[in-house]
C-alpha cells in the first residue's frame, strides 16, 4: 500500500497513530466512518442468524442449502470483517484522544483490553457453563488486540504489515507441535455437504471446542487451538490497523483500487492453493500449507479466501458510503439499523450468546433432554435468527433513547473517562 512514507511511527504529542493530525481528520475528527459501521452491523446480524442456526439446527438442517451457505460460506467470514473493523475503529478512537498524553492512552488501552477480555470470559461462563470460560471466543482475542494495537502505534506500517505476516505464516507451523484435536472431538472429518461436489474440499472438527482445564492445555487454546486463537487471527486487526492509518490520513481513496485488486489475488491463491490441496491427501489443514479448507483450525488457505472478501467488500463499501464525492449521505432504515447494532456492537455480542444458550438451558433442566443442536430444521432456525435479531434492534432503540445507560459501551467509557484527569490516581 506505500504506507511506510506516509505513515513513520508515533513521534510525539502533535502527530497521532504515525500521522499529521492535521492531514488525518482535516477539521472533522468525530466524524463516523459510514462504511465501517454498516460492515460490523452486517457481520454482527450475521453473526446472530448463524449462531441460532448452529445451536438449534438438526442434524438434517446441517445438510441442508440454507445451513451451509450462513454456517460454511457466511459463517468462515463474518468473523473477519468483525476483526478487521477493531482495527480500524482503534485508530479513529485514537485520533479522537490526541490530547490526553501517552500514558493515559496507554493505560486506556491496557484497561479496555482487560475489560474486554474478562467480558469474554464471562460470557462464555454465563452461556456455555463454567467449565467453557477458556473456550476463547472472540471478545479476549479483542480485548488482546487492544492492547496490541495501542503499542502498534509506535510501529511503521510496513512493519505491522510483517508482523501480521509472521502470525498468518507461523499458525501452522505451531501447530504441528500440539495435538491440535484433543479439544475438538479427536479428529478433523470431510464435510458432508462439499461430499458429492468436492470431497475433501472441506473440513471441520468432529465437535465444537472443549475445554481442559489444565494450564498448558488453556495457554495452547489461547494461542493456537482455541475458537479464536491469537495465531493467526491476531491478524486481522493488526491489517484493519493499518488501513485505518489511511483512512484517517486521507489517503484511502487512491488505496481502493489496490485493496481490490490484493482482494481479487488472495482469492484466486487461496481457492487455487485449497484446491491443489485435494490432491495431496495427506497434507491437513492443521499444519501444512498446501492443504483443504477449515475454519477450526483457520487454515492457511481460508484466511487467503476470508482476507480476499474481506478487503473487496470493504473497498466496495467504503467507496459507496463514503469516497465518493459530492454523494448525498446514506441513509435509510436499514442503514439507521446497522449503525444501531455497530453502536452497541460489544453490548450486542455479549447478550446474544446468552439469548440464544439460556432457552436451552432451561428446557433442559426442567425436562431433563438438552435440544442443542437438536431443535428445528434449517429454515426455523433461521427465521429465528432473524426475530432475535429484531428483538435486539427494538430493545436498542429505547435503550439509545436512555443514553445507552448501563450496556457494556456505557461500563467501558465509565471506567475510563476519568483517566488523565486531576484527582485520578490510576
Amino acid at each position: 500500500m506505500g504506507v511506510d512514507e506516509i505513515d513513520p511511527p508515533y513521534c510525539g504529542p502533535k502527530r497521532q497513530c504515525g500521522l499529521k493530525t492535521q492531514q488525518s481528520y482535516k477539521g472533522n475528527q468525530m466524524k463516523r466512518i459510514v462504511s465501517i459501521d454498516v460492515l460490523r452491523g452486517v457481520s454482527l446480524a450475521l453473526m446472530i442468524i448463524i449462531h441460532c442456526m448452529i445451536a438449534y439446527g438438526d442434524e438434517k438442517a446441517t445438510e441442508s442449502t440454507l445451513h451451509f451457505f450462513f454456517d460454511d460460506v457466511i459463517g468462515n467470514l463474518g468473523a473477519t470483517w468483525f476483526l478487521l473493523m477493531v482495527g480500524m475503529s482503534q485508530v479513529l478512537s485514537a485520533g479522537r484522544k490526541k490530547d490526553a498524553g501517552e500514558w493515559n492512552l496507554m493505560k486506556t488501552a491496557l484497561l479496555r483490553g482487560a475489560y474486554l477480555f474478562a467480558a469474554g470470559l464471562l460470557q462464555s461462563a454465563l452461556a456455555f457453563g463454567p467449565s467453557e470460560m477458556w473456550d476463547w471466543d472472540i471478545l479476549p482475542l479483542i480485548g488482546s488486540a487492544t492492547v496490541a494495537l495501542y503499542f502498534c502505534r509506535f510501529l511503521p506500517s510496513w512493519l505491522i504489515l510483517v508482523i501480521s505476516a509472521a502470525l498468518v505464516f507461523m499458525a501452522p507451523w505451531l501447530r504441528s507441535f500440539v495435538d491440535f484435536t484433543v479439544s475438538w472431538g479427536g479428529e478433523l472429518v470431510r464435510s458432508t455437504f462439499f461430499s458429492g461436489y468436492l470431497a475433501g474440499i472441506y473440513f471441520e472438527p468432529v465437535s465444537v471446542y472443549k475445554v481442559i482445564w489444565s494450564l498448558d492445555e488453556i495457554l495452547k487454546g489461547y494461542f493456537v487451538s482455541g475458537t479464536f486463537p491469537i495465531f493467526p487471527w491476531l491478524a486481522f486487526p493488526l491489517i484493519g490497523f493499518v488501513i485505518g492509518r489511511r483512512i484517517v490520513s486521507g489517503q484511502i481513496n487512491h488505496d481502493l483500487p489496490f485493496l481490490h485488486l490484493t482482494g481479487l489475488a488472495l482469492i484466486l491463491l487461496g481457492t487455487t492453493v485449497s484446491y491443489a490441496g485435494i490432491f495431496r491427501p495427506e497434507s491437513s489443514p492443521i499444519s501444512d500449507y498446501i492443504a483443504p479448507l477449515c475454519l477450526y483450525p483457520n487454515s492457511i488457505t481460508l484466511f487467503y479466501l476470508q482476507m480476499g472478501v474481506g478487503l473487496m467488500l470493504f473497498a466496495s463499501l467504503y467507496y459507496y458510503c463514503d469516497g465518493r464525492e459530492n454523494a448525498a449521505p446514506i441513509s435509510g432504515l436499514l442503514v439507521v439499523w446497522l449503525k444501531r447494532l455497530s453502536r452497541y456492537s460489544l453490548t450486542v455480542y455479549f447478550l446474544h450468546w446468552l439469548l440464544i444458550c439460556w432457552p436451552l438451558w432451561i428446557i433442559y433442566f426442567v425436562t431433563g433432554k438438552f435440544l442443542g443442536q437438536d431443535a428445528m430444521g434449517a429454515f426455523p432456525a433461521f427465521l429465528l435468527g432473524l426475530v432475535v435479531v429484531a428483538l435486539f434492534l427494538m430493545c436498542l432503540k429505547g435503550w439509545e433513547r436512555r443514553g445507552g445507560k448501563y450496556s457494556l459501551e456505557w461500563g467501558l467509557r465509565k471506567i475510563t473517562e476519568g483517566i488523565g484527569k486531576p484527582g485520578r490516581t490510576f
